[in-house]
């Protein structure tokens, strides 16, 4: 049976939102914050626009956020701190990978890597930097959940409701199988180990977005 259209706008607009928020994060994690990025954040109503409603993770992670444009952060410590929790070269603080959170020994290119890159490849994806770094990376993640969010909302629009129902499948078994495993232990550390108000920020957004898209 087919559903009705105003459920189906009512997922496409959940799509469109756990979407940019997956997107987001991604950029949160993959790099360093630059100040074409503090800048885009100080924007006036962006904020306030993130598609997430306010759970207190959320709450907490706008309002990090939010201190970390009015007290303008350096963007040589949002660096400093992005390389000591996620970078090195001294012990990692919040190490992004989810084989070092799934794996008896925590090694990195372990069985959860593994997996990750041949989910990624039956979509015809795989890892920029591919045996260089580990494909398990808590941005990668993020990346293709984003992605699969994105081919869902094409097949919609297409009217393809075979693709749409496959590829809300693939997303549910991917982020129930890896995402939502490892990822809160990771994001926590983050914000517990940030010195600065953007990266607890960021770790209490991405404990929001897991939050709501477990409930998907």
């Amino acid at each position: 049976m087919f559903a009705p259209a105003a459920e189906l706008r009512e997922a496409a607009s959940r799509l469109d939102g756990i979407g940019a928020a997956y997107g987001a994060m991604a950029r949160f994690v993959l790099a360093p914050a630059d100040e074409s990025l503090q800048r885009q954040l100080a924007e006036p109503g962006q904020l306030e626009s993130w598609p997430m409603p306010r759970d207190p993770h959320t709450a907490r992670g706008l309002e990090l956020l939010g201190s970390s444009t009015s007290e303008s952060e350096a963007a040589a410590d949002l660096n400093r701190d992005y390389q000591r929790l996620f970078v090195g070269p001294d012990s990692l603080l919040a190490p992004p990978y989810e084989s070092v959170y799934r794996t008896a020994d925590r090694l990195l290119f372990d069985e959860p890597t593994f997996e990750v890159r041949a989910a990624y490849r039956a979509l015809g994806l795989q890892a920029p930097n591919l045996n260089r770094e580990p494909d398990d990376h808590i941005g990668l993640e993020f990346s293709f959940l984003s992605s699969l969010c994105e081919q869902a909302l094409e097949a919609l629009a297409r009217d393809d409701r075979p693709r749409f129902d496959e590829v809300l499948e693939i997303h549910r078994r991917f982020l129930c199988g890896h995402l939502l495993v490892w990822g809160g232990d990771c994001l926590g550390l983050v914000e517990a180990n940030a010195q600065t108000h953007f990266y607890k920020g960021v770790g209490a957004l991405g404990l929001g977005v897991l939050l709501h898209a477990a409930k998907w």
